[in-house]
């Protein structure tokens, strides 16, 4: 007696219902005569009405195969940013060759990412997931929209966005760089936990971070300190001498801190974001020189 075919939500692939003993021209005749689907090539659907909102997703698992995930604005509409239905976007581990469709885009990556099981799907990370569609937006605007759903409904932070666009291919970034410092709002605490996480990632020794120097003006706070070199950095935000007031305080405390010893240098906080590399390469010359 042979095994009740494997079907998922009515679907299963071609060559499993012939593994289970249905004749593939079986098959084949069933889906000519209208009583079956084919929403994908070589997936089958024992039904004849219009695909649900699960089977369109379980077609597409089972035609990309084990370790499929499902990304874009695919997986984007699981986090609240993103929409359901054809065409579906899966994530595939690179080397593995499935054919896109209309209805399917199939992605390659070698992108570390923790996919989350969600309504008990498969999907790629709120981050992965933002950046994965923010790098198809072609307008500020649109890019801006994209990221601020994610922080908002994703409860992802513009740190997490940062890092995943670090390792996201660099083609087409330029607009989600842009709209990053934008999203965290100039905080001061999302600029100084961005550089955390660069400097860790990098060769440069880590410094004391919220260091307390005593001053003749009394104690001060560096952002960054290397205290055995006698130098620090400092994150300058999107408000910095936009008050005369506070500019002129700044400036006191600065010279308080170099008058013991300590030289400072001064990042622009937009730059955490926009340009990683070119901060990392400047603090490296700067502990160097």
């Amino acid at each position: 007696m042979l095994a009740e075919p494997p079907w998922s939500d009515d679907l299963a692939t071609l060559d499993a219902l012939v593994t289970h003993g249905l004749q593939r021209r079986t098959v084949r005749n069933r889906i000519a005569r209208g009583l079956w689907l084919e929403p994908l090539p070589a997936v089958v659907c024992r039904t004849n009405g219009e695909l649900s909102a699960s089977q369109i997703l379980t077609s597409a698992t089972l035609y990309a195969g084990e370790g499929a995930t499902l990304c874009c604005g695919t997986a984007a509409a699981f986090w609240g940013f993103g929409h359901r239905g054809w065409p579906v976007h899966v994530v595939v581990p690179h080397g593995r060759h499935v054919r896109s469709t209309a209805r399917l885009v199939v992605h390659q990556t070698t992108r570390p990412d923790r996919p989350r099981l969600v309504e008990d799907w498969l999907v790629t990370s709120p981050a992965r997931t933002a950046v994965d569609v923010a790098l198809e937006a072609t307008t500020l605007d649109e890019v801006s929209a994209i990221l601020g759903r994610a922080v908002q409904r994703a409860r992802v932070s513009p740190v997490d966005l940062a890092d995943e666009l670090d390792l996201a291919p660099s083609r087409g970034s330029r607009l989600v760089r842009l709209a990053l410092p934008a999203i965290a709002g100039g905080a001061h605490s999302a600029s100084e936990a961005r550089l955390v996480r660069l400097v860790a990632r990098s060769a440069l020794l880590t410094p004391e971070y919220n260091a307390t120097v005593l001053t003749r003006d009394g104690p001060k706070v560096v952002d960054a300190l290397w205290r055995s070199l006698g130098k620090g950095v400092e994150i300058d935000g999107a408000g910095f001498h936009v008050d005369a007031a506070a500019w002129s305080a700044d400036l006191r405390r600065q010279n308080a801190i170099q008058t013991e010893g300590i030289v400072l240098l001064r990042i622009a906080a937009r730059r955490l974001w926009t340009e990683p590399a070119a901060v990392l390469a400047e603090i490296a010359a700067f502990l160097a020189s």
